[in-house]
Formats: C-alpha cells, sequence, structure tokens
C-alpha cells in the first residue's frame, strides 16, 4: 500500500514530515515515535506490518532533518515540544486516542507524551529505548559515551560542527568506504551533514538531562517493554530499569536482537510487537 505524506504544523511554529496510512475511522491508531533525526522511512517495516488492523502514524522530530525551515540554534526542542508536537499530528488526522510505540530517544519522548497525555496515549510499547540512565550509574555503552563526548562540543556552534564534521567524514572514509548498509544510511543520517549534525547535537542537549526513572514513575497505562541483548547503542538493561519503574509493565528480550530489530521486516520484535497489538486491540 502506498503510505501518504503530509506536513503538520507543530509546537512553536515547527513544521512536521510525517507518514501515515490512509484514515479509518474504524481502525485503531498507532503513533510511531522515531528516533531523533532519522527519516521517516525508517519505520516501512513496522508499516508495513500493523496497516492491515490499524491507523499508522509517525513523523521525522522537529527541525533536524527540515532544512527547508531555518534554525538559529534557540529553538525549543525539549522533550515537552516534541509531546505537543504528537497531539499536533494527531489533531491533524482527527486521531483522538491511540496505542503509542517509542522507539531509541522516542521512548524518552513517548515516557514524556503518556504522562502528560494519558487520555490520548491509551497503551505504552517502549522499543530499545535510549534514556540517558547512564548518567544516573546504569550501564552504559561505547556508543553512549562517544555520543556524549562529542555533540555537546557541536552544539556551541556551526564552526565547531564543521569542524568535527569534517573530521568525522575522514574516518568514516576510511573506516567504511561505501560499506554502510541502507538502513545504516538511513539511521545515521543526522551524521552525513554538517547542517544536520549541528541541528541533531542542539536537540541532543535538550534532550540530556531527561529524567526518565522520574517520567517512568508517573506511567500509568499498561506498558510493553522490548529490547535485545546484542544491542549495542543502548543496552537492555538500561530498558529494563525503566520497566521497573512502571507498575505492572511487560517485558520481553529478544536473546540475539540488536537495536535495529525494530526496522528489519519479520523480525522478532515485530512479531512479538504485532500479536501484543492484536490482542490490545480485542480487549
Amino acid at each position: 500500500m502506498e503510505f501518504q505524506r503530509r506536513s503538520v504544523l507543530g509546537s512553536s511554529g515547527a513544521i512536521l514530515n510525517c507518514l501515515h496510512t490512509v484514515v479509518d475511522r474504524n481502525k485503531p491508531g498507532i503513533l510511531i515515535t522515531l528516533p531523533f533525526g532519522v527519516p521517516v522511512s525508517v519505520a516501512h517495516a513496522a508499516f508495513e506490518r500493523f496497516e492491515r488492523d490499524f491507523n499508522v502514524v509517525t513523523w521525522e522530530s522537529r527541525y533536524i532533518l527540515n532544512l527547508d525551515q531555518e534554525f538559529s540554534g534557540d529553538e525549543k526542542m525539549a522533550p515537552a515540544e516534541h509531546a505537543q508536537d504528537m497531539i499536533c499530528i494527531l489533531k491533524e488526522l482527527e486521531i483522538d486516542s491511540c496505542y503509542l510505540i517509542g522507539y531509541c530517544s522516542g521512548a524518552g519522548i513517548s515516557l514524556a507524551a503518556a504522562t502528560e497525555h494519558p487520555d490520548v496515549f491509551t497503551e505504552l510499547i517502549l522499543v530499545n529505548g535510549e534514556y540517558q540512565l547512564f548518567k544516573r550509574g546504569h550501564a552504559s555503552t561505547n556508543y553512549q559515551r562517544s555520543i556524549d563526548t562529542f555533540l555537546p562540543v557541536v552544539a556551541t556552534s556551526r564552526q565547531q560542527a564543521g569542524f568535527i564534521f569534517s573530521k568525522m567524514a575522514e574516518i568514516s572514509q576510511a573506516s567504511k568506504g561505501d560499506s554502510q548498509s541502507e538502513l545504516d544510511k538511513q539511521i545515521n543520517l543526522p551524521f552525513s551533514r554538517e547542517e544536520y549534525l549541528f541541528r541533531y547535537a542542539k536537540n541532543y542537549m535538550a534532550y540530556r538531562d531527561f529524567n526518565a526513572l522520574d517520567v517512568a514513575a508517573g506511567v500509568r497505562q499498561r506498558t510493553f517493554i522490548l529490547t535485545g541483548n546484542a544491542d549495542v547503542h543502548s543496552s537492555a538493561e538500561n530498558s529494563l530499569a525503566v520497566g521497573d519503574c512502571i507498575p505492572g509493565s511487560k517485558k520481553f528480550i529478544d536473546e540475539k536482537g540488536d537495536h535495529y530489530e525494530f526496522c528489519r521486516a519479520s523480525s522478532m520484535t515485530l512479531e512479538v510487537l504485532g500479536e501484543y497489538l492484536t490482542s490490545c486491540s480485542r480487549l
């Protein structure tokens, strides 16, 4: 099926690039919160898995990839702004309530949205969440430590962003060449252009001090946590720690699953998630 694209006016003047299935008023809805700075194409496998039974919607987080919209660096990019963007999208599509899936950093934003709008988001699903818990004594990965070292420097100015981007490009060319898969290219899009990188870093700084554990303690929706033991981006321990703060949360660990299972057609993560969503819709 052909999925539909539209631009939606989000919170504080942000223009949001959205992807959605044809809205059928007889179907329940799913809103997918993607990681910061990745294109909507990352969600295609999930759309194809769920579109038969659900209205499926996602969007690209504010400003990062939308180079048609000017960006000074002082724009609002805190979790509350992303959460309000979600409400703007649902109002545009005339969807009153839906299930909420948060993937990677989108899981943190989904936590915030679920606590702020419990009547809108009726079920919460968190997939391979990136919650910044390593700053609170939880497990950290090499990827998280690396990101947290250079993005604060990138965010200081476009000049610094340009310098670091040029060094990153040299290292990437020497180590990878053209060996990246199409999925890698999509996931790493914020690192592919200097301006993307600067905007991504500014957004990262607005998310950096997000206290996921405190927010999770306020979640009252039924919650399903999915993670994988082979996730080298955000460890399974982080996801389980958040799940432990949410009363009655259900957990699934893919023993061989990495960070990208949500993006892969017919993955164990998508199959388990599909069965869960179907069971919820029958209640």
